[in-house]
């Protein structure tokens, strides 16, 4: 970014921008509150106040204090109390002001109709205002229907002024102007702080994955005061970790893979060069010749088929055909691939088996588990050339185990081993060079299948790879 440039987008901006028109909304409300709204405000308080006060003397008519009563309230509240006969003569003089000392009063019948005569036993109770002729008084009055016990009715007439607000409202809209220029000039300067303060830790965080884009495969991520931030950068330094890992592997599988492809490659070329040059007249010295080509070509084929597999496995190109099998047929057919090494180097294949092994899910893909699982046997076998491979079965499920009695895995390589391009890196009894593929493909397949699958290990002693199959 352009240094002065101002940057609309930044989460700065948005920040700033949110608080300023937060700040700017409640002024606006407030502005409304008391200036706009004030008058009816305050009248709509009056008339309940009124209301309440109206409704609570005639639930207290014909009590014994009852005189009493509303003379304490006129005077407290400062309101016209009477209550009037059906002739419009006043009942009770109980007006707070001058009522009280004068004779008694009378309603005239005009005024009497208009206040009263709507009221019924439907419509107890009434309120208007009334603003007087020639002036800007301005009174809310009450009026109630009381029946009395011995047939007679009465009538409440309550009266209190409404007070006129405007000059009010003046004084406040001078002092809502100063108020409005100190609290916006308050709320852009805290915005502005406020906003720096929050995203600070997110542009330090983005000026830090800039660098882990650019290849510093050493920056850290720091931690904030605030749970969001501290829960982003613990996760930006795991996918660092992961990313530094991922790249240290890839790196192990083009050294593996470029030794893998280069040996084999030399050894065709070298022998088909042979056979040209040499013992193309010599069937015995040809033949051998050729079996090293094939040999060597059936190595780059597993390599290349180790890689083809990663590549189905992680984008699910294929589906698990889950149907019955026989498990200790498909191991059969499994070692028969190592029969050359039965022959030749003097390995010992051996199966045991418990009950009825047939199981259900993929034969294809669990072969390809059990070669794996042999093929590290053999791979990390010492003197004793033996792999036992078990099947032990029940009505439920079907464990099968291959156990060998090689160098064995430390513990601190365990946890590592169905990890993708991961490869002991102890030396091996023969010069077999893995890509680190093969049990990273295994765990997805048993998982695919939903069984369970482990490893127990013994360094020195040997290795027992195993799987739970479901019937």
């Amino acid at each position: 970014m352009k240094k002065g440039y101002l940057d609309t987008k930044s989460i700065r901006f948005t920040f700033w921008k949110y608080f300023v028109s937060f700040a700017a909304l409640i002024l606006i409300i407030l502005w409304l509150l008391q200036t706009v709204f004030l008058n009816q405000f305050y009248e709509t308080m009056k008339i309940r106040e009124i209301d309440k006060i109206g409704n609570e003397i005639m639930l207290d008519f014909g009590k014994e204090d009852f005189a009493t009563r509303i003379l304490i309230t006129a005077f407290t509240k400062g309101i016209g109390i009477r209550v009037i006969d059906e002739d419009g003569w006043k009942v009770y003089p109980t007006d707070a002001s001058n009522d009280i000392f004068q004779q008694r009063y009378r309603m005239g019948r005009v005024q009497f109709k208009k206040y009263f005569g709507d009221l019924d036993e439907n419509q107890r109770s009434k309120i208007f205002t009334e603003k007087f002729q020639g002036s800007d008084n301005i009174e809310l009055i009450f009026t109630g229907f009381l029946p009395a016990e011995n047939g007679e009715v009465y009538y409440l007439w309550i009266n209190t002024p409404l007070e006129p607000v405007e000059s009010t409202i003046d004084i406040l809209k001078n002092q809502l102007i100063i108020v409005s220029v100190l609290s916006l000039a308050l709320a852009l300067f805290l915005s502005y702080f406020i906003s720096n303060r929050l995203a600070r830790p997110l542009v330090k965080m983005s000026n830090t994955a800039k660098e882990l884009g650019e290849g510093n495969m050493n920056v850290v991520f720091d931690k904030a005061r605030y749970t969001e931030v501290d829960e982003l950068a613990k996760a930006l330094n795991h996918a660092t970790e992961e990313i530094t890992k991922t790249i240290e592997m890839r790196k192990d599988l083009i050294a593996n893979v470029s030794h893998d492809l280069k040996t084999p490659l030399t050894v065709i070329k070298s022998y088909g060069e042979m056979i040209r040059d040499i013992s193309g007249n010599d069937e015995a010295l040809r033949n051998r010749h050729i079996d090293t080509i094939i040999s060597e070509s059936d190595h780059l084929t597993n390599l290349v088929n180790d890689l083809l597999d990663l590549s189905k496995v992680e984008s699910e190109l294929e589906d698990i055909k889950m149907i019955p099998f026989n498990l200790e047929e498909t191991v059969d057919e499994v070692l028969h691939r190592f029969d050359i090494l039965a022959e030749k180097e003097g390995y010992e294949f051996k199966v045991i088996v418990e009950g009825n092994p047939t199981i259900l899910g993929d034969e294809s893909k669990i072969k390809q588990v059990l070669y794996n699982f042999i093929s590290n046997g053999i791979n990390y076998s010492k003197d004793e050339k033996k792999v036992i491979i078990r099947l032990i079965s029940d009505k439920n499920q079907t464990l099968c185990e291959v156990e060998d009695f090689g160098v064995g895995i430390d513990e601190n390589y365990i946890k590592h081993i169905w990890d993708r391009y991961y490869r002991v890196r102890d030396n091996h009894s023969r010069l077999m060079v893995g890509t680190g593929l093969g049990l990273y493909i295994v765990k997805n397949i048993l998982e695919l299948h939903g069984f369970e699958y482990g490893v127990k290990s013994k360094k020195g002693i040997g290795t027992t790879f195993y799987f739970i199959a479901k019937k």
